[in-house]
C-alpha cells in the first residue's frame, strides 16, 4: 500500500521527475547562505525560501564519496 505524503515536494513541476532533488547552496550575506533545490533530471532549480544558520563561509572540502549501501 502506497503512504500519502502530506505537504511533501519531490515531483518536478517543471518534467515531472518523481524521485526528490538534490540541494545546492547559495551565499546571500555574511554568514547566510540560501538553500535550494535542483531537478536532478532536468536541472531546474527551486528556491524553497530557507536560509542557513549561521556559516563562516561556504568552503567547500572534498571528502568521502559515498555508495549506494553507506546511507
Amino acid at each position: 500500500m502506497e503512504e500519502k505524503t502530506v505537504n511533501s515536494f519531490r515531483v518536478c513541476p517543471s518534467c515531472g521527475y518523481q524521485r526528490g532533488f538534490h540541494v545546492h547552496f547559495k551565499d546571500v550575506s555574511e554568514g547566510k547562505a540560501r538553500l535550494g533545490l535542483i531537478c536532478p533530471n532536468c536541472g531546474q532549480s527551486y528556491d524553497i525560501g530557507w536560509l542557513t544558520a549561521d556559516v563562516p563561509e561556504l568552503k567547500v572540502k572534498k571528502e568521502e564519496v559515498y555508495g549506494e549501501l553507506d546511507h
